[in-house]
């Protein structure tokens, strides 16, 4: 089902409107975050995510859980688009309408998607505070005792763990992975490792000691030398065919992710 809808608008004229829709809806977001005063973003960004979440919730009810989520996963990839790209504070703002969706939805298809998009929108702002905290060897500003006592006041480490559980038992660990890598790629401000010869030592190594599978570490490879070239100021059609190799591999994650979905995350049910 997941490579009939990614492969074929077509398959199915009502999910593929959802999904147009639903990146709509996002791009129409992150317009009015630059172009809405503070205190106007507090207005309007609660009734955009709303409709945000509701969206994909109506394309889970049609495809199910797992496969509507990495559709959703998929087209931000190539629409470049994602609630990752928002700053913390705008985040902020959704998450407490994330609250209220969970807690309204009486339905148990919505009420799922509801938390886990909670979850995703809570592992953002840890990996927010990873990449600001955890990679800054050379900032004078935070020596390395600092940076440990604010990654533990701000409780990264537990909040993390908790967010990837939750999920976890709602979608598997395959498909979890999946999300939280995307998200994690996607989010604006992480952190980038420049192109030296040190950190290109780093770039090798690290994906190695994710213990992932080896599709699943070539696409960290991927990733990371994406940001590198970028980084580097490397051309911009060659940094396009980067990304379409990390789309490929992404897609490829998916695909394998989702022969290990938990029963309950596979039907939909049109609401």
């Amino acid at each position: 089902m997941f490579l009939a809808h990614a492969n074929n608008s077509g398959f199915d004229p009502t999910v593929a409107e959802l999904r147009r829709s639903l990146t709509a809806a996002k791009q129409e977001a992150l317009t009015q975050v630059r172009t809405v005063a503070q205190d106007g973003l507090q207005q309007v960004m609660p009734g955009l995510y709303e409709r945000i979440v509701v969206t994909t919730i109506q394309i889970a009810a049609h495809v199910g859980l797992g496969v509507g989520l990495a559709l959703e996963a998929l087209d931000e990839v190539h629409s470049r688009t994602s609630l990752s790209l928002f700053s913390r504070e705008i985040r902020e703002m959704m998450t407490e309408t994330g609250v209220s969706l969970k807690r309204r939805h009486s339905n148990r298809i919505a009420k799922l998607v509801a938390e886990i998009e909670a979850q995703r929108l809570a592992w953002r702002h840890n990996h927010e505070f990873l990449s600001w905290l955890g990679f800054r060897r050379d900032d004078q500003r935070y020596t390395a005792l600092n940076r440990r006592e604010r990654l533990e006041a701000f409780k990264v480490q537990q909040r993390l763990l908790a967010s990837r559980d939750a999920v976890i038992t709602k979608l598997g660990v395959p498909l979890t992975t999946a999300l939280e890598g995307h998200d994690r790629f996607m989010l604006a401000n992480r952190w980038h490792l420049p192109p030296s010869p040190d950190h290109a030592v780093e770039r090798y190594v690290w994906p190695l000691l994710s213990l992932q599978s080896g599709p699943v570490t070539m696409l960290e490879y991927a990733r990371l030398e994406h940001d590198a070239f970028v980084d580097a100021g490397g051309a911009k059609d060659q940094a396009s065919a980067l990304f379409d190799k990390i789309a490929a591999a992404f897609k490829a994650q998916l695909i394998a992710a989702l022969e290990h979905l938990p029963e309950d995350a596979q039907a939909g049910v049109i609401v």
